[in-house]
C-alpha cells in the first residue's frame, strides 16, 4: 500500500482530494495538520474524516508546514521517512493582503521545508513523486497567452500571494532540475462543487457576485473582455489525483484551467443577471472608477460594511481588469478524458448555492 503525505488536507482543495486519494483502498493518506496534543490530533481527524466523507486509510501527523522541519517531532519524522512514498503539497495561505514577509513564510518557506523532506525521502530511496500545488496566477499582471513551461518572465505581481507562489515554483524547478520527480499543478480560480455548488470559501469570484446580489453594486469597475478562468473543486481534485497516479505527469507543469474556453467578464455578468433577474450592470474602466466613482463612496467606506467592501475591492478587482489566457496543451495531452466542465453551467450551480447560503452569511 502506498502512503501519501498530504499538506493542506483541511483546506478547500485538500478536503476534496482526500476521498479521491483513498478511493480503491490501495493508498493511505498521512495528513500533516497543526495540533496541540494527541487529544487535539484525534479530534481533528474526526472532524476531517466527517467533512471529507472518509474513514479508513486516513491518518494524521502533527506538524506545521511553516516551521523548520515541518514542525515534526523526532518520532514522527522517523515515521514519515520510513513510511511515505509520495508527497502532495497543497497547503498555502491564499490571503491577498499579506506582507512580503508573511507571504514568504507561508508559501515560499513552507515549500522549501517540504522540498527538504522530499530530498531526504529521495536519498532514502523512498520518494516516488512530489506533487506541488501552485496557481495559474503566478503569471501576475501578464496578458496574452501564458504557457505551462513559463514561470518568471519578468512579470509584475498584483499581490504578495502571487509573488510568493512564483518564488515557490522557482524553488520547485531547481529541485526538479536536481532530480526530484515532480509534477506541478496550476489551478485557476477554484469555485464550489460542479454538482452541488458547495464550498466553504466565498472569495475572489464570489465577492462581486455577493455585492451584486445584495444590491450594493450596479457599477462594476473592470473590463468586459477580461477572461475569468474558473474551475470547480471536484473537477480539480479529480484532475490532480489522475495526474498523481500517472507517471507520465512527472516532470510536467499543468494548467488546470479552462484555458481558451474561459468566459469573459461580460459573459459572466449577463449569465448572473439572467439567473437572479437582477438589474443591468454598468461596466466602467477602473481608472475612471477610482477617479470619479470611488470618491463618492467614501462615506460608505467609513461604515463597517463599506470597509469590508473596500477591502474586497482592493484585493479582487484586479482579477476583473485584465488576465491572460492559460494555455492548456499539457492538460489536454495528459487528461484527454477529463476536460473541465462548462464554466457557465458551473457558474449557475455555484451562484444558486451561494444565494441559498447567503455567501456564508458574511
Amino acid at each position: 500500500m502506498k502512503t501519501v503525505l498530504l499538506t493542506g488536507a483541511t483546506g478547500h482543495v485538500g478536503t476534496a482530494l482526500l476521498p479521491r486519494l483513498l478511493a480503491g483502498g490501495d493508498t493511505r493518506v498521512l495528513a500533516l495538520v497543526r495540533a496541540r496534543d494527541e487529544t487535539h490530533l484525534a479530534e481533528r481527524r474526526r472532524v476531517l474524516a466527517e467533512r471529507a466523507g472518509v474513514d479508513e486509510g486516513l491518518e494524521l501527523v502533527a506538524g506545521d508546514v511553516s516551521a523548520p522541519g515541518l514542525g515534526l517531532s523526532t518520532r514522527d519524522r522517523g515515521r514519515v521517512l520510513a513510511e511515505v512514498d509520495a508527497v502532495m503539497h497543497s497547503a498555502a495561505s491564499v490571503r491577498f493582503d499579506m506582507t512580503q514577509d508573511e507571504a514568504a513564510a507561508s508559501n515560499l518557506a513552507a515549500t522549501q521545508q517540504v522540498l527538504a523532506l522530499c530530498r531526504d525521502l529521495a536519498d532514502a530511496g523512498r520518494l516516488d513523486r512530489y506533487d506541488h500545488v501552485s496557481t495559474c496566477y503566478i503569471a501576475g499582471d501578464r496578458r496574452g497567452t501564458v504557457y505551462e513551461h513559463e514561470i518568471d518572465v519578468g512579470q509584475g505581481f498584483r499581490n504578495k500571494y502571487e509573488w510568493s507562489k512564483c518564488q515557490a515554483e522557482l524553488a520547485v524547478r531547481d529541485a526538479t532540475q536536481a532530480g526530484l520527480p515532480v509534477c506541478v499543478h496550476r489551478p485557476s480560480i477554484v469555485v464550489g462543487d460542479s454538482r452541488t455548488g458547495a464550498t466553504r470559501s466565498f472569495n475572489v469570484l464570489y465577492w462581486p457576485l455577493k455585492l451584486y446580489a445584495r444590491g450594493l453594486w450596479r457599477t462594476f469597475p473592470g473590463r468586459v473582455d477580461t477572461p475569468v478562468d474558473l474551475v470547480p473543486v471536484d473537477w480539480l481534485a479529480d484532475a490532480m489525483v489522475a495526474l498523481h497516479r500517472d507517471d507520465a505527469s512527472i516532470g510536467a507543469t499543468v494548467h488546470l484551467a479552462q484555458g481558451p474556453a474561459a468566459p469573459t467578464v461580460q459573459v459572466l455578468m449577463d449569465a448572473v443577471q439572467a439567473q437572479i433577474d437582477g438589474p443591468p450592470l454598468r461596466v466602467v474602466d477602473q481608472g475612471r472608477y477610482r477617479r470619479f466613482v470611488r470618491p463618492l463612496l467614501w462615506p460608505f467606506f467609513q461604515t463597517k460594511r463599506g470597509a469590508a467592501v473596500k477591502r474586497g475591492g482592493d484585493a479582487y478587482l484586479p482579477y476583473f481588469t485584465g488576465n491572460p489566457v492559460f494555455d492548456a496543451t499539457t492538460r489536454d495531452e495528459l487528461l484527454p478524458q477529463l476536460p473541465p466542465p462548462d464554466p457557465l453551467e458551473v457558474l449557475r450551480v455555484i451562484v444558486d448555492f451561494a444565494m441559498r447560503r447567503d455567501f456564508g452569511g458574511r
